[in-house]
């Protein structure tokens, strides 16, 4: 019997505290993705920091993607520079889709995109590909709107086909340097969300607006993160689910500091993750 969360579980108290930024619930939220000048409203959407338990994974029986939205494993990868655009295209995407439909047992996974994060003390390497920050505010990188609206961009014709089935927009999240003491990531067990927990949010770009949900706080959510995360191993979490077998669509995340190193010289965060779309054969 494969082991998950309950509410039960963990057995054990918190090993320490991280600080989330929740989103601040009601009325239409919408925020920028750029400089959208002096003559724009200002984004709707405003945080609030709050200080939250949280425990290693690794002292905890092993969550699962179907129970949790959430999975946690070693996988080590092939792929020697994950700067190298055409190295992940031909080489990390394959792998991560192995990774992704052996975790879900999908009948076919898609890798449609990724994106390089590093601290803010790294310069960003406008030579390689775009690259971003850690983001702190707890999220899900897409609603379900914007799901499926993702979906038949990539699928095409295909996607009506999918739409009938059960579909699962999923990302795979490593380190590109360890120990990641920076920054780490931490995720909300999908099984302890409340349904006014997810509040969906435009983001506004130039050409064109998107959406995804914000997290607002509530004291039974469980967060979870690993303690000196290093390369060889990953974080798999789905960001929708449209016919998720435990009712557990969605495993919000973001990026926290480590209190345990606070005020100590770390290396910068330096991160991979890739999206991905796995289908399912009803």
């Amino acid at each position: 019997m494969s082991r998950v969360l309950t509410k039960s579980l963990p057995t054990r108290p918190p090993e320490t505290e991280i600080e989330v930024e929740f989103v601040v619930p009601g009325g239409a939220l919408y925020t920028y993705e750029y400089a959208a000048g002096a003559g724009a409203p200002p984004d709707s959407a405003t945080f609030v920091p709050q200080h939250v338990p949280v425990h290693d994974v690794r002292t905890l029986a092993a969550p699962t993607l179907e129970a949790n939205g959430l999975a946690f494993q070693r996988a080590p990868t092939a792929v020697a520079d994950l700067y190298d655009v055409a190295a992940i295209e031909r080489g990390y995407f394959p792998e991560c889709a192995a990774l992704i439909r052996n975790a879900t047992g999908a009948r076919e996974v898609i890798v449609y995109d990724h994106n390089v994060r590093r601290g803010a003390s790294l310069a960003l390497l406008p030579d390689r590909y775009d690259q971003g920050r850690p983001v702190p505010h707890a999220h899900t990188d897409y609603s379900a709107r914007s799901a499926l609206r993702r979906l038949r961009e990539i699928l095409g014709p295909r996607a009506a086909d999918a739409e009938r089935r059960r579909y699962v927009q999923v990302n795979l999240w490593r380190p590109i340097r360890g120990p990641v003491r920076d920054h780490p990531l931490a995720l909300c067990d999908g099984a302890s969300l409340g349904p006014a927990d997810l509040q969906s949010s435009e983001l506004r770009y130039p050409d064109r607006t998107g959406e995804l949900y914000y997290l607002a706080h509530a004291p039974a959510q469980r967060w979870l993160y690993a303690s000196d995360m290093q390369p060889d191993e990953v974080w798999i979490f789905k960001n929708f689910d449209s016919r998720p077998p435990a009712g557990v669509f969605a495993a919000p995340h973001c990026a926290v500091a480590d209190p345990r190193y606070a005020g100590s010289r770390v290396a910068p965060r330096e991160s991979i993750e890739v999206r991905a779309f796995a289908l399912f054969e009803a």
